[in-house]
């Protein structure tokens, strides 16, 4: 009887350890000045398709650095803007001309700078804030590890950065 009991026990242990523990939703601030970070990068947008590690770097509206990396330490991609200096680098192609980044991906450096520091009207909804954007939208939550993660979704595809340490100022 004791053996019987204990085996109920064990399973019943067993199976709560199988269920699914709701993570707290994180809270995002209402503004952000400066932010660094790293995680990864998932991209599907217009014809380039690309994912690996990031680290970004921003002072709001004053410097911004954004570094993408391949599966052999490369970097795919590289953007940084000081002052009115703009460099990008993505692949083979280097400029200093910030209208080719911003007919590449649509928005322009100063925009991607205003979603991560979570400028514009925000709309609260059960997965967190979004920001509706003239050509695409933006999303701030989290993915299912509990990792902070904003997404740009759009008809020219997706673009989300899913931070594994992420520091900001209001």
């Amino acid at each position: 009887m004791r053996r019987l009991l204990l085996v109920s026990f064990l399973i019943f242990l067993s199976g709560c350890a199988l269920v699914p523990h709701k993570l707290e939703r994180v809270q995002w601030p209402s503004a952000v000045t400066s932010l660094t970070g790293e995680g990864d990068v998932e991209a599907t947008w217009a014809k380039e398709h690309f994912s690996g590690p990031f680290i970004v770097k921003m002072d709001y509206p004053r410097a911004f650095l954004l570094e993408v990396y391949g599966g052999f330490g490369q970097t795919l991609l590289h953007v940084k803007k000081e002052g009115g200096q703009f460099l990008l680098i993505a692949g083979d192609e280097k400029t200093t001309d910030e209208a080719v980044f911003e007919k590449r991906y649509g928005f322009s450096v100063g925009r991607l700078m205003d979603d991560l520091s979570l400028r514009g009207h925000r709309e609260e909804t059960p997965d967190g804030w979004v920001i509706g954007r003239e050509g695409y939208t933006v999303r701030y939550g989290q993915d299912r590890r509990g990792r902070r993660k904003i997404c740009w979704e759009g008809r020219k595809g997706s673009i989300c950065l899913t931070f594994d340490r992420i520091d900001y100022t209001g």
